[in-house]
């Protein structure tokens, strides 16, 4: 791989990462996050998340707050507590009059909708809302933008360990990650909203022997005059390396 095409790929990979550090999404989707979806919902009111862990005691959103509906079909959020398995939501109309939606389990990345006419709370967690394609539009662009970004931070930590190993050709450690991160991220986005936060670091642990094993796998083949302790070895540091950056951007972030 000629100079020119390496300088050009790492200001892609530049490029690409700068949204991994500077979005406001994480690596994984927060599980903790609820999502309320507004149908028929005047434009002024205000709505709050009341939720309950086991003991049934009801308390407000504390992180995120009241939300006031800026247009009759906006997606609100709130976060709640590790705890909580139940939520309700208390709507403060513009006229004043306060009303109480129905009480629903809490799942893992939770989409609900609210319908003012009803005053009825459904739960949309999983399905595909055909009348708000543009948020769905945006829902996978963001996902698409995150996995390139997670992959650009890779390659370009990797390439940075790999010029310390002298690992040439570097193509190879492109190539590498074409088959194990991108495949890796996916599994992630995907896990992530099935399971809490403890099923997710579970995955990432199970994940990242599993590339470490098919990348050193690879890197034999690749290098085979470089010995294999130390292809395990730049193996190892080179995932150890990236990990520890995602980890840390992560931390910065939120």
């Amino acid at each position: 791989m000629k100079k020119r095409s390496i300088i050009l790929l790492l200001l892609l990979c530049v490029l690409l990462a700068i949204p991994q550090a500077a979005s406001a999404n994480a690596p994984a989707p927060d599980p903790l996050s609820v999502k309320i979806q507004c149908r028929n919902v005047e434009v002024g009111t205000v709505m709050n998340a009341m939720f309950a862990g086991e003991d049934g005691v009801f308390h407000p959103d504390t992180i995120y707050g009241a939300r006031t509906v800026q247009r009759e079909d906006a997606n609100e959020y709130f976060r709640r507590s590790d705890s909580d398995t139940q939520f309700y939501l208390e709507i403060t109309r513009p006229d004043g009059t306060v009303v109480q939606s129905n009480t629903l389990p809490i799942t893992p990345n939770g989409v609900y909708r609210y319908d003012g006419k009803t005053n009825v709370l459904t739960d949309r967690t999983g399905s595909l809302d055909t009348t708000c394609i543009g948020d769905v539009f945006l829902f996978l662009l963001m996902l698409l933008l995150e996995i390139l970004a997670a992959f650009a931070l890779t390659i370009l930590i990797e390439f940075l360990v790999g010029l310390c190993f002298k690992m040439k050709p570097f193509r190879y450690i492109i190539i590498a990650n074409l088959i194990t991160n991108i495949p890796m991220n996916i599994v992630l986005l995907i896990l992530s909203g099935l399971t809490g936060s403890v099923g997710y670091w579970i995955a990432l642990v199970v994940l990242e022997a599993v590339v470490v094993l098919v990348e050193y796998l690879f890197y034999r083949c690749k290098y085979p005059q470089r010995k294999r302790w130390f292809v395990l070895l730049f193996t190892l540091a080179a995932n150890a390396a990236s990990l520890a950056a995602g980890l840390l951007l992560f931390q910065l972030v939120f």
